[in-house]
């Protein structure tokens, strides 16, 4: 079977190159400009809701990886094709062992953990940590609110890119970095719950602590959500299915999650614009 051109090669991978880019742009340009246009609009916190109506992000091919479900032509298949026959004796060799199924693959508890870790990321990063990156920041001023999403968006692509050069293909590894991500996390859990006093307000000290925990936040997470699905590509299409159900349901889990204590129990308080509400 003969190749397509070298020209619609070069075409094809570029026309998926933009697709793929519009959609970042259309959502990390919004995102980006939220703490410059959140408090002039009459919209405010509302406007973040139409950011919904964006269509979702495309998922690429892992790196490294090939497209599922495309198969392996043997020597010979395209000459049968042709309608010339192959006699057995010049046919490749077969081994015997017949691969897994990919059921059986999917249920392996290697695959069962990064399923959960997947999950697990995803419900952090798209749900629980955006609702409270303006609680944990925005006490530290508007430049570190700013820096903060701006420096974050940026992470998130560096990440994937390490991830492609350098891929941690360890569960104990994913485990660990995972562990890591979740640290800043919980620090940040902790500056949104002592919000508009967090610990090193009106401080530069605070301001550098503060942008540098998202950053790296987000950068650990977004490199172990690429390492993990990188992984499973290996698995098969029922991997790579399973792995976009666990993506869905961990984001939808953690924005349900935090939706009482943010919008109905007002767990986290905001501060006020120039009002000093931290001082005794």
């Amino acid at each position: 079977m003969a190749s397509p051109p070298l020209g619609r090669l070069v075409l094809t991978h570029l026309l998926v190159a933009l697709f793929g880019m519009g959609s970042w742009a259309a959502v990390n340009g919004v995102w980006v400009q939220l703490p410059v246009v959140v408090k002039q609009l009459p919209e405010a916190a509302a406007f973040q809701g139409l950011l919904q109506l964006l269509p979702a992000l495309p998922r690429s091919t892992p790196p490294g990886g090939s497209e599922p479900g495309l198969q392996v032509e043997t020597p010979g298949a395209a000459e049968e094709e042709e309608g010339e026959e192959v006699s057995p004796l010049q046919r490749p060799a077969v081994p015997a062992a017949s691969p897994e199924p990919e059921g059986q693959r999917l249920l392996s508890a290697r695959t069962v953990c990064l399923l959960g870790l997947l999950a697990t990321t995803n419900a952090l990063t798209n749900g629980v940590l955006p609702a409270i990156q303006s609680f944990s920041s925005l006490p530290y001023g508007r430049l570190a609110y700013h820096l903060a999403v701006v420096l974050g968006s940026a992470a998130n692509p560096l990440a994937c890119f390490l991830a492609m050069a350098v891929l941690c293909r360890s569960l104990a590894g994913l485990g660990a970095l995972s562990l890591l991500g979740m640290l800043f996390g919980a620090y940040l859990m902790v500056l949104a719950s002592q919000s508009p006093c967090p610990p090193l307000v009106g401080t530069s000290a605070g301001v550098v602590i503060v942008v540098l925990a998202w950053v790296l936040c987000a950068a650990v997470f977004s490199y172990v959500k690429v390492a993990v699905s990188s992984l499973l590509h290996g698995g098969g299409r029922l991997a790579l299915l399973a792995a976009g159900v666990a993506i869905q349901v961990g984001s939808l889990l953690g924005a349900v999650a935090m939706f009482p204590p943010t919008s109905v129990l007002r767990v986290f308080r905001s501060g006020q614009d120039c009002v000093d509400q931290c001082t005794s």
